[in-house]
């Protein structure tokens, strides 16, 4: 018998004949094939598919298509339209009597994807559903529905395949209309249009839309199952579907309600019982759907829909999810690429027939978009990108087409056709995405872009960006500590940075906001809240101050552009970034939230609009903008743009009765006399320098808490032993700029050389080191770069002569 070149295919005509107790081979040395057993060979098989579908990712990475469609590529290349065309390729590596165990663990690995995606979607956003996002739904559905239904007959006639008609027609017309939320989601927060209008309109749609072609492969299982004659048998099919729905949630949902109470008020994560019992529950579930005829992988929905979204639900989300991603999904699609073998297609004029359809429903979406934009008074680019969102691909459509093959439903023709179109839809919609919805980025042209400003008056706004719950203590004793007044005024946008994971507790901060008089069960949720608690409260204390807290869900490759994009619209002169580094028991620094959160930092660095400011907190967070808690300020000034940043900062903390600030600046031993050998360059940065300090003391002239003193040094080594002696007096605060300007790199000339931490720049990385012995919090600054004259926008008009007898005016001796 040939089980050549039909390895995975549907047909079940064949009979094969198989040994059963052929498990696992005894050993090569006795000239035994692996392949002839099946647990050596479902390795094999296994080793393959992950090479092919990675294999393929890796290579296809560049053009940012969603990873399924590498992975039914993968598949592809396995299959017989491929390598299967090598002979006894698929006889040796993919028999017939393997497609059991094959198929069946791709399908375990399914049905828990699927309840992961049944944890997802929060069935309240639904009920919260706007009246737009209702009708973006129904236009982004019914027209494709009703042109599939009507286009269906004659091509499934022509076909020649398949079951009745009706089957096919309901098959191919939900097909066509579905859109897959999970991948949708995952879209909109890479598209940046989470936070937009848009983004939540569009996701709003999709669930009902998800929720929609869950109800439709039921009914189409079920008319499958009628072949023409058993019409109460499909009805009583439909009734089972919905009873176990209503049990699921009147019953079971209930149950883990309590538990998952219970975890939240111990703070506790759930135990080892309550985790076995869902996963055991997901098996029932699936067989449960499977033996009243819906499929498994509807109970395996339902009974996901009915999992709280707390610490039972996404906790074990979390877990079984990374394995269930990395190992058994990519089985399922793989299978569907196994089984695509283009030498099916016979009929070429039915083919393009369908491909017709599948472009025409796609148009249909977009029409649909445009007309209810319209309707709203919505711009018509918007009508366009909603389109184009709801036309988004993914498991969901290859669940349908293999529950489609397996049930008869579609023959290998169609099934090959309509999987070639999948890829090739989706791989022209990514681009088309990028190119025509994601909101284009110009940079915004505005005044103030430093915390320096002639106007002390002016509203200093400030951007401050938060990865965990530790951040807010330092962030808002920052902010405390410039002393916000109704005379000068600051405006702070907290923004709440979360890593793009792709797992449920990501994706439910997409459809809730969050608040901090609701209870949250959710980690995410729950730090969220508490973020925006911490800042609220110190609004709610300070006078001055106006707050907005907002949360952005990005990967972190390119969560720099939510930061800048906040910076800009919010007209920020200074950015405010944790460093990615945290203090141990034992004083050491180490990995804090992610590794990734110092790439971050970098970016923003390197393309920031505004002065950035990166912040190692060393107990910063204990200060208390209240007269009873004091602060001890160290400013190390050497000169630069950077420098000048750090001046303009502490002119603001010294206002605040509770702060005590010493001016250290740093000069060379040749200060006063070598200005011959000075470069055009150098002698405007010192006028400018000079002009800075000269401000400073005149808006400080009234405060006697404000020391001045002057380090004459000459090389590094001298820098360091200053250094030092400032850090013995127990400073609580330092702050210093990134660079030192052109003549302070001439004093730190070679202590960039073994610089551990490059975007602190010389200075803040001796003071962040180890070896260094630094207890106090540091402050970082760097004025925004290429923008020229940016850093001095502020700048009082320039004088050319010496200010050192001016400066004396301020100096407090001890």
């Amino acid at each position: 018998m040939d089980f050549g070149n039909s390895s995975l295919n549907n047909d079940s005509s064949a009979l094969l004949c198989f040994t059963p107790n052929r498990i696992s081979m005894g050993s090569i040395w006795f000239k035994q094939k692996p392949n002839l057993y099946a647990f050596p060979l479902f390795l094999i098989q296994l080793l393959m598919v992950i090479t092919a579908t990675r294999g393929t990712h890796f290579i296809l990475r560049p053009l940012r298509l969603p990873r399924y469609i590498s992975e039914i590529i993968g598949g592809f290349l396995l299959g017989p339209s491929v390598l299967g065309q090598i002979p006894g390729f698929a006889n040796t590596l993919f028999p017939r009597t393997s497609q059991f165990t094959l198929e069946s663990l791709a399908y375990l690995g399914l049905i828990y994807y699927i309840f992961t995606l049944g944890v997802e979607i929060d069935l309240s956003s639904i009920r919260r559903a706007s009246g737009s996002a209702v009708w973006f739904a129904l236009a982004c559905t019914v027209p494709p529905f009703i042109l599939s239904t009507v286009s269906g007959i004659p091509i499934h006639r022509n076909l020649q395949e398949g079951k009745h008609d009706l089957a096919f027609v309901l098959f191919i017309s939900v097909l066509l209309s579905v859109t897959a939320f999970s991948m949708l989601a995952h879209t909109v927060t890479e598209l940046k249009l989470a936070g937009r209008e848009i983004g939540r309109t569009v996701l709003s749609a999709a669930i009902l839309v998800d929720g929609f072609s869950w109800i439709g492969l039921s009914l189409v299982v079920a008319v499958s199952e009628s072949d023409g004659s058993g019409s109460l048998a499909s009805i009583f099919t439909v009734l089972s579907g919905a009873a176990f729905y209503v049990f699921c949630f009147l019953v079971i949902r209930p149950i883990f309600n309590r538990i998952s109470k219970k975890a939240a008020e111990r703070k506790e994560e759930v135990g080892e019982l309550e985790e076995c019992t869902i996963l055991v529950g997901v098996l029932v579930a699936a067989f449960i759907g499977d033996m009243i005829g819906t499929h498994a992988v509807f109970g395996a929905f339902v009974y996901g829909l009915a999992i709280p979204n707390g610490p039972l639900g996404v906790g074990l989300v979390d877990r079984v999810d990374e394995f269930v991603r990395g190992m058994f999904l990519p089985l399922f699609f793989a299978i569907s690429g196994l089984r695509t073998d283009v030498f099916q297609i016979k009929h070429v004029g039915v083919a393009m027939c369908l491909v017709t359809l599948v472009f025409a429903t796609g148009g249909m979406k977009v029409l649909g978009g445009v007309l209810v934009a319209a309707a709203y008074d919505m711009q018509l680019h918007d009508g366009v990108s909603i389109g184009l969102l709801m036309n988004t691909k993914g498991v969901i459509e290859l669940v349908l087409l293999n529950v489609g093959i397996n049930k008869k439903i579609l023959g290998n023709e169609s099934f090959t056709i309509l999987v070639i179109m999948s890829v090739v839809q989706t791989a022209m919609l990514s681009p088309s995405l990028t190119y025509l919805v994601k909101p284009t980025h110009h940079r915004v042209l505005y005044k103030r872009r430093t915390i320096r400003w002639n106007d002390p008056r002016s509203e200093l706004r400030i951007i401050a960006c938060i990865h965990h719950p530790r951040d807010p203590p330092a962030l808002v004793s920052l902010i405390g500590s410039m002393y916000p007044t109704k005379l000068s005024p600051m405006s702070v946008a907290a923004l709440h940075l979360v890593q793009l994971t792709g797992r449920a507790s990501t994706f439910l901060l997409l459809n809730n906001n969050p608040s901090p008089n609701r209870k949250y069960n959710s980690r995410l949720q729950a730090q969220s809240a508490a973020i925006t608690h911490a800042f609220e409260s110190y609004e709610q204390q300070a006078s001055g101050v106006t707050l907005r807290t907002s949360t952005a869900i990005s990967v972190f490759d390119t969560m720099h552009e939510d930061v800048l994009s906040a910076a800009e619209d919010r007209h920020g002169a200074l950015i405010l970034l944790p460093f990615h580094m945290h203090p141990a028991v034992d004083g050491a620094l180490e990995i804090g939230t992610h590794p990734s959160v110092r790439n971050v930092n970098e970016r923003v660095l390197c393309t920031s609009p505004c002065t950035v400011a990166i912040i190692i907190d060393r107990g910063l967070g204990a200060f208390s903008s209240a007269l009873a808690s004091s602060l001890r300020v160290a400013v190390l000034f050497f000169g630069g743009a950077d420098d000048r940043e750090s001046l303009a900062l502490a002119s603001r903390m010294a206002n605040h009765p509770a702060i005590q600030i010493s001016l250290v600046r740093f000069l060379p031993r040749n200060f006063n006399t070598s200005n011959a050998l000075r470069d055009e360059s150098e002698l405007n940065e010192r006028t400018m320098d000079e002009d800075c300090l000269l401000e400073f003391g005149e808006r400080s002239s009234q405060l006697r808490v404000i020391e001045y003193r002057e380090s004459v040094v000459s090389n590094a080594e001298e820098v360091v032993g200053a250094l030092r002696m400032i850090q013995d007096e127990g400073m609580d605060l330092l702050i210093v700029g990134k660079d030192q300007g052109l003549t302070g790199s001439r004093l730190i000339a070679g202590m960039t050389e073994w610089s551990e931490f490059p975007e602190l720049g010389p200075i803040g990385d001796l003071l962040a080191s180890t070896d260094f012995g630094c207890t106090s919090s540091i402050v970082v600054l760097q004025a925004p770069k290429n923008l020229p004259g940016a850093a001095d926008s502020a700048a009082v008009k320039m004088r050319p002569e010496r200010r050192e007898e001016a400066i004396r005016v301020y100096v407090d001796p001890r």
